[in-house]
């Protein structure tokens, strides 16, 4: 079966041991085939030449507050940014200013951005972020940096009504292939600016940068963006360009717009050709260096068949226009809204590539319009990212994976579940179970309910969800709902735990 021949291709592309970091399941369990594992050739951010394993830090420890059902803040962010990128020093500097609604409580008295630049495994490459001049609705705030956690104290915002932050900004890129840095001729700028934090029934979110998958979790909003780099710079980003660049010397300004979005993404590179198709109104993109001129064609393909499929599927695509790009990287494929990263180190397979391609446009869906904690239920959107690139496959038939044999990994575990087990075998059982076992867990639901009740109840989930936050509660009301079942059995059946988030 040609899913079976990709899966393969993907673990004899790399070499023995990296393609999970190096670590192993234990040797006493019985350990899974890994000859089925899907892991990134259904590709998201899964490591195939990854460096040597650097644990993620333990969540911060905030205060909790009492629960408060519901709660889901600040709403409506809205972004102005004006920076410069020096393609010399690989430097951003600039500025940003964000306008939100505090819905959470009286006086509200602090705020929390996530700095990802801050992140350990950037730091050693020479990356970094600087934040500078705070104020908070005009006035001096008091903060300070803690790693990748930016705390505002000493604030009094009535609930109800809009506040503005300000501030400085300075991100040095680190050398390396990533979704973050830079390498050769090509720059990625994903989770490359200070972006307001969430303050749910938890209280703020503020979990640690995790290298091996993502930890991103953000409310939709606008961006309105200005980038001033050299005019040579071809830049794919979130969005839309506004107008023409305006040429000065040898320098370029460009503005980009961009609704109903949870974050902003940019990749450049001087060298870029671009190839352009359209699907149901939809301009696709496929930026791409000569040396990946063979991949170009069938990223665009599948581009425009992975739209019209999962539109049709779960439901409609919402933004006018959609970026792939190719970089080199240490990964399979990386998500932003409207714009994805195929990582094209080595030699990889034409086939490959459009299944990696096929699951970063799933997460279009998943995690970009419908969003989730990635932190907390990493499944919600990794599952469900490689059930669309299966789909897209022709192979959901090869969906059937058992469970891992270690019973305390549940599909709804969170990242730290794992990564707190990781020397003996975590990081490989979170892609075995997150990707693997929960993409058989959704065909298993699909083949349960049948086709045509399966898709239908998607779509009302698809709308019921639409630019917001769900958690695992949601999804399995919503099934249910949707199909007037009972469908907990189902889901204890596999693993699926609400008492893992509550």
């Amino acid at each position: 079966m040609k899913g079976k021949r990709v899966m393969k291709q993907l673990l004899q592309g790399v070499a023995a041991g990296s393609l999970l970091m190096g670590l192993a399941l234990p040797a006493s369990a019985a350990e899974p085939d890994t000859n089925e594992l899907m892991l990134e050739g259904e590709g998201a951010y899964v490591p195939t030449d990854s460096p040597s394993i650097q644990l993620p830090k333990q969540p911060f420890q905030l205060q909790k507050p009492s629960k408060q059902e519901g709660v889901l803040g600040p709403t409506k962010p809205s972004y102005v940014m004006d920076v410069d990128y020096n393609a010399t020093t690989h430097k951003v500097k600039g500025t940003l200013e964000v306008t939100f609604k505090n819905n959470i409580k009286n006086n509200l008295s602090e705020l929390y951005f996530n700095l990802w630049g801050n992140a350990e495994t950037f730091e050693e490459n020479g990356g970094s972020m600087d934040v500078s001049k705070i104020k908070v609705n005009g006035k001096k705030a008091t903060f300070e940096v803690n790693e990748t956690a930016l705390h505002i104290q000493n604030l009094s915002l009535p609930k109800n009504k809009k506040s503005t932050v300000t501030m400085n900004f300075q991100v040095s890129l680190p050398e390396q292939q990533d979704r973050f840095g830079w390498y050769g001729d090509t720059v990625s700028m994903g989770n490359w600016f200070p972006i307001l934090s969430v303050y749910d029934d938890e209280g703020w979110n503020v979990d640690p940068y995790y290298p091996y998958g993502e930890a991103f979790y953000s409310l939709s909003g606008k961006y309105d963006v200005t980038v001033t780099t050299d005019k040579e710079q071809v830049i794919a980003a979130t969005g839309e360009e506004v107008g023409k660049p305006v040429i000065k010397g040898d320098q370029a300004t460009h503005r980009y717009k961009a609704k109903d979005v949870r974050d902003f993404a940019m990749e450049m590179n001087p060298n870029y050709r671009v190839i352009s198709s359209k699907v149901n109104g939809i301009k696709v993109n496929v930026y791409y260096s000569s040396e990946h001129a063979k991949y170009a064609a069938s990223l665009l393909e599948s581009g425009v068949d992975s739209l019209a499929l999962f539109s049709e599927k779960f439901g409609k695509y919402p933004w006018p226009e959609l970026d792939i790009v190719t970089m080199e990287g240490w990964f399979g494929g990386m998500e932003y809204p409207q714009l994805v990263m195929i990582s094209l180190a080595g030699d990889r397979p034409l086939d490959w590539a459009k299944s990696v391609n096929a699951h970063e446009i799933g997460h279009q869906w998943f995690y970009g319009i419908i969003g989730n904690n990635e932190y907390d239920e990493p499944w919600l959107d990794e599952s469900f990212a490689s059930f669309a690139a299966a789909l897209y496959d022709g192979d959901l038939d090869d969906l059937d994976v058992a469970p891992h044999p270690d019973q305390d990994y549940h599909l709804s575990s969170q990242i730290a579940d794992f990564t707190a087990r990781a020397d003996e075998g975590g990081i490989s059982a979170y892609y075995y179970m997150i990707y693997n076992y929960g993409s058989s867990t959704i065909n298993d639901l699909r083949q349960e309910l049948g086709d045509e009740t399966f898709y239908d109840a998607m779509q009302r989930y698809f709308k019921q969800q639409k630019f917001g936050i769900s958690t695992t509660r949601d999804f399995i009301s919503s099934m249910e709902k949707s199909t007037d079942r009972d469908l907990m059995p189902f889901f204890r059946d596999h693993r699926v735990y609400l008492s893992d988030q509550e």
